[in-house]
């Protein structure tokens, strides 16, 4: 360590601290008095305690509207689905049945019986 270390040092320390002094001045001035917003003119009263202007009001009831109505649709595709479900079940217990019947037909002519498919074996108990 020399003695142009410690002056470069100090050189570095100036210009940081001129840089932290700038920077300070160039930040916006807090306002020190009362700040009074103006009021826009039309303001719509949510439950008397809200205010909100009717540009944003208006902005979320469309939004809510929408949300409803993809809500409203998705039960009923969801509906559909169900009732989709069911008539499908229905039919996998009749074919397990029909299966069943047929498979009793070939033990009493002395054959062997045929293999549940594996589709319909969660409906073998079922029926």
């Amino acid at each position: 360590m020399d003695a142009d270390s410690g002056l470069w040092g100090a050189v570095v320390a100036v210009i940081g601290l001129i840089g932290v002094i700038y920077t300070g001045r160039q930040r916006p001035r807090l306002p020190t008095g009362e700040v009074t917003a103006s009021a826009p003119a039309e303001v719509v009263e949510i439950s008397g305690q809200l205010q909100v202007s009717p540009a944003i009001w208006q902005d979320m009831q469309g939004k809510i509207t929408r949300l409803e109505e993809k809500v409203d649709h998705m039960t009923d595709l969801m509906e559909q689905g169900a009732e989709r479900e069911g008539r499908l079940r229905e039919l996998l217990r009749a074919a397990m049945k029909v299966i069943r019947r047929a498979n009793r037909r070939l033990v009493a002519a002395g054959l062997p019986e045929e293999p549940v498919p594996s589709e319909l074996v969660p409906y073998h108990q079922e029926v």
